[in-house]
């Protein structure tokens, strides 16, 4: 790129001291040379708006790969104590299937003991009349009965005790096996979710030397202006841009990307709706009586990103009220990210509810929440601000689901914001 804009550099300068004409008139150069000198303060005006929305993104790129190797840390540790667990459960199992096969002979062998016993009473009946014939009464015959009996019995009651000891060992590993399984789908989840994190990351890292390589080469256009043809500086300032806008937009997808990893390593699992919910519609409007100051859908505002195929897409819907009101939870969920900065959303609330639907309250002038809060609907999670890209006091209200932005109004009460919950 460097390379690039030396040899337009250069083209272009021979170009226009080529075209200059050998005698001109003074009030022309005068004239001239004031509209460059606009020209210029309009390129360089740019380039520094470009810079600084740039460092801004790269600010945010440093935050996000911070949370990404916090993340990253407690992933791992869920894979450590999953395998620590397994480890343990591995220990028990075979514990348990070593009683389980200790049990299983001790029952074989009562009843080989009961078979032959039996084989010994049908097989040699005589053997029986010979024992009862050596008593030396009736008393010694109805004493040798019993004991004949209850050895019986005591076999008999033993073989269904361990029987019952068995069943209980088989269910117990049966127990542990299922824990251990669980177990092994955690630890392949919580894998999957750390490679994914780990790409993330590798990508925030790419945008992140983009980023410096684009910083370098705006200073560097920065410094070389003065002494470049307007038509040449105005060319590099917007390639310059276009590549920054599609690198910064790339950041930011990075960011819900990283959101959606989150959400997926912490489930939502049932809230109780709140008391004061409307039973009619899914949201109610985050600034009753706010008037909208642009609504969702594709937009001519440069600094917004590309979506569905438009270069430029306002991803939600712009409240205003006097800088400061309360901006409020559209509906009952859990606070799962709080972001601030100069540059895109500014100070920002993410809200997550039922349904895998999303929520982010941008430009904020600063958040009443906190990240795992839980909020119901209507209550006071941020003050309208105007902070990030923001051209004045209002709140940029977005939804998505399952990451991708749609359209908030189909949700909302009808008509223009209100306090209408129905």
């Amino acid at each position: 790129m460097t390379r690039l804009i030396t040899a337009l550099t250069l083209a272009l300068c021979v170009f226009t001291i080529a075209a200059q004409p050998a005698a001109a008139d003074t009030n022309g150069d005068l004239a001239a040379a004031q509209q460059r000198a606009a020209l210029i303060m309009q390129v360089r005006a740019q380039l520094g708006t470009n810079l600084a929305d740039a460092l801004a993104a790269q600010d945010q790129l440093t935050r996000s790969l911070a949370e990404n190797h916090q993340q990253q840390d407690i992933t791992q540790g869920k894979i450590d104590a999953a395998n620590a667990k397994i480890a343990d459960l591995d220990v028990e199992i075979a514990r348990l299937d070593a009683e389980v096969a200790r049990t299983d002979h001790k029952i074989e062998v009562e009843r080989a003991q009961l078979k032959a016993l039996a084989r010994a009473l049908y097989v040699e009946p005589g053997s029986l009349i010979v024992t009862l014939a050596e008593s030396k009464d009736l008393s010694d015959m109805i004493s040798r009965i019993s004991d004949l009996n209850s050895a019986g019995g005591r076999a008999r009651d033993l073989k269904q005790q361990l029987i019952q000891d068995l069943a209980l060992q088989v269910r117990d590993r049966a127990q542990q096996q299922a824990a251990r399984d669980q177990q092994v789908t955690l630890r392949d989840q919580a894998a999957k979710d750390l490679a994914a994190l780990q790409a993330l990351q590798q990508q925030e890292e790419d945008s992140k030397a983009k980023l410096a390589q684009k910083i370098a080469e705006t200073r560097a256009e920065l410094f070389l202006i003065q002494n470049q043809s307007t038509q040449l500086a105005q060319q590099i300032t917007q390639l310059l841009q276009d590549q920054q806008d599609a690198i910064i937009a790339a950041a930011m997808q990075q960011v819900w990307d990283q959101v959606k990893i989150y959400e997926g390593q912490n489930p939502l699992g049932a809230i109780s709706t709140s008391a004061n919910h409307s039973k009619t519609y899914r949201f109610m409007w985050p600034m009753p009586g706010a008037a909208i100051s642009q609504g969702f859908g594709p937009t001519q505002l440069w600094f917004e990103p590309a979506f569905g195929g438009f270069a430029h897409f306002h991803t939600g819907i712009d409240l205003v009220l006097p800088e400061g009101s309360p901006v409020q939870a559209a509906d009952d969920g859990v606070v799962i990210l709080v972001g601030s900065g100069p540059y895109g959303y500014g100070n920002y609330v993410v809200l997550q509810h039922q349904g895998g639907l999303t929520t982010l309250y941008g430009h904020l002038n600063r958040a009443l929440v906190k990240m795992g809060d839980a909020v119901q609907q209507g209550q006071p999670i941020g003050l309208e601000g105007s902070t990030g890209n923001s051209t004045g006091p209002h709140m940029h209200f977005e939804l998505r689901i399952n990451s991708q932005p749609v359209d908030p109004a189909p949700y909302l009460p009808p008509g223009p914001p209100s306090a209408f919950r129905g």
